[in-house]
């Protein structure tokens, strides 16, 4: 009797520190799962893609009040003002009625550019006819000015068609007249270590956050800035491979534009597109195939990335039709998807965001 007590005890024993150990394994899987749970929920730090060195030659087409021109030559990117060219479809009168804020901002860049005052704007430019633009090419017609880094932000004809297809082709004519008309004043060269020193992959068009540029724009010293705000320079293109950025919102009916196709078919898509597209104002150049050709008019996408208005302090997006009241804003909110500040008439703002902006990035094949 005694030993069978004996064995009963050492099994309730055995029993009750089974069942402890259970009590302390569920507990340390429940530790874990909430510290991976917990860590899930928090956001990882995103990656941005600066996509301008500070030796980039820079050319800025279609600006609207030049707060892009602005925030690219301010802290904390303070690029040459050698090295800019801002240009806009609109004259400089145009300009100042269409948008109430560029005459400060002009005069802002005049300042900062010091010697350089005199030939960091051109206005009354054409995107698709550049080479009209003695500004864009230099004087020399056998030595035009070349420039590394092209930006095209958030292009559009603003006619206004109400019909989506017409809208659509009016948009996508600009767009191939662009990359016709910029393709001879690309610099040449080896590509950047970025297309070069990576994996393809299968899309052209898959993000491409993890890569940077080989030396990113940054601010030098200070005695550097002031050497380009008062010693006058030549424009100093690199040896590297330039390319076109252009920038859309990526939701419709900008997706629509696909503008990795245009680059990679423009001599087949250009005839049908012109032919189907809305007549443009009248006077607009307009290539023929021959021009097309010569050009060697072909583009491969390097990459594409998110654009973010935030990385560039004081730019403030702008429509191609002016500054509407009731539809533009001052913070960018419509590229952020975030409300606008309230005010007497909509006390609680309203939600005018549309989603990802979108840069892609497109070079001569």
């Amino acid at each position: 009797m005694a030993k069978r007590d004996k064995g009963t005890l050492r099994a309730a024993l055995a029993k009750h520190r089974a069942r402890s150990q259970q009590r302390v394994d569920e507990k340390r899987k429940a530790t874990v799962g909430q510290a991976s749970k917990a860590a899930s929920t928090v956001p990882s730090k995103k990656r941005t893609t600066m996509p301008f060195a500070r030796d980039d030659s820079i050319l800025l087409v279609g600006e609207g009040n030049f707060s892009f021109t602005l925030a690219l030559l301010s802290p904390p990117h303070n690029h040459p003002p050698h090295q800019i060219l801002a240009t806009s479809y609109d004259t400089e009168a145009d300009v100042y009625d269409k948008y109430p804020d560029a005459r400060a901002i002009i005069s802002q860049i005049r300042a900062k550019a010091g010697l350089h005052a005199d030939r960091i704007l051109a206005f009354d430019v054409d995107a698709g006819a550049l080479h009209k633009c003695e500004a864009v090419t230099g004087s020399r017609k056998d030595d035009p000015r070349r420039w590394s880094k092209v930006w095209f932000g958030f292009p559009h004809v603003g006619a206004g068609h109400k019909d989506e297809r017409r809208n659509v082709l009016a948009n996508q004519l600009l767009l191939l007249r662009f990359l016709v008309s910029i393709a001879p004043y690309l610099t040449q060269g080896r590509a950047p270590m970025y297309v070069t020193g990576k994996t393809r992959r299968s899309s052209d068009d898959d993000d491409d956050e993890e890569d940077e540029e080989e030396s990113p724009a940054s601010a030098g010293d200070a005695t550097d800035d002031l050497a380009e705000h008062t010693v006058w320079r030549p424009l100093s293109p690199p040896a590297r491979q330039g390319s076109v950025l252009i920038t859309i919102r990526n939701v419709p009916p900008y997706t629509l534009w696909n503008i990795p196709m245009l680059g990679k078919k423009l001599r087949s898509v250009f005839g049908p597109i012109a032919a189907s597209a809305p007549p443009p104002p009248k006077g607009t150049f307009m290539p023929s195939l021959a021009q097309i050709d010569r050009a060697g008019t072909e583009y491969v996408v390097w990459r594409s990335f998110e654009f973010d208005p935030r990385m560039w302090k004081g730019y403030s997006h702008r429509r191609t039709v002016g500054f509407v009241d009731g539809l533009s804003t001052s913070n960018n909110e419509d590229l952020l998807r975030r409300p606008t500040p309230p005010s007497a008439s909509k006390p609680q703002g309203r939600h005018v965001g549309t989603g990802e902006c979108r840069t892609f990035e497109l070079a001569l094949r």
